[in-house]
């Protein structure tokens, strides 16, 4: 399933394909949006009542509001998503940069759907990844940027961001970040609408 995240710098809708075992990769300066994109994708996925997430959190009472198993990510210790039934797992990790790259092997990439985030300073190393199929979102601000989005913002890149990063101006979300659905509330339809 196709969720939208936010726009490309040229106009485009940015999505995910949430059902897809491809990992995602967010990107970005501290408070562009990274962990509430994650916790809306995660929102998601967990509407299908037949499947569940594991999530790896610096911060775990940011993501207490949903029913999934929230854990530092410290605990990832042992194979994620082996006793899981196939296509019924995302796994999340918060803040990667703070998990190490023999924690990292331990992740599903390629076979499972992940989302992985970075802490904020874009200095990971991610060896782990080097050859995993990915798909890597850099969050910026439309506006006020600081010279580093500045240069994003003008076509250029960040040369602290992985190669083919495609840059995005996330969509905002509130407190409440609930994907809406067709049959909700008409508040909720007419703002689905508008995306």
């Amino acid at each position: 399933m196709d969720v939208r995240i936010g726009t490309t710098l040229d106009g485009q809708a940015a999505r995910f394909d949430i059902s897809n075992p491809r990992t995602l990769l967010l990107v970005g300066d501290v408070g562009r949006g990274k962990t509430t994109t994650a916790r809306y994708l995660t929102r998601w996925w967990l509407a299908n009542t037949a499947r569940h997430a594991h999530v790896y959190a610096q911060t775990p009472s940011e993501w207490a509001d949903l029913l999934c198993s929230v854990e530092r990510p410290d605990q990832l210790h042992r194979q994620v998503e082996r006793a899981c039934r196939p296509r019924t797992c995302l796994v999340v990790i918060d803040d990667m940069d703070l998990v190490d790259d023999e924690q990292l092997a331990l992740l599903p990439l390629g076979t499972g759907t992940t989302i992985l985030t970075s802490h904020g300073g874009n200095n990971f190393t991610g060896q782990t990844l080097l050859g995993a199929d990915l798909s890597c979102v850099g969050l910026v601000r439309p506006n006020h940027s600081d010279a580093s989005e500045a240069a994003v913002l003008d076509g250029q890149g960040r040369l602290d961001w992985p190669i083919d990063t495609v840059a995005v101006i996330a969509d905002q979300r509130g407190p409440v970040d609930f994907p809406c659905h067709r049959w909700q509330a008409p508040g909720c339809a007419s703002m689905a609408a508008a995306l």
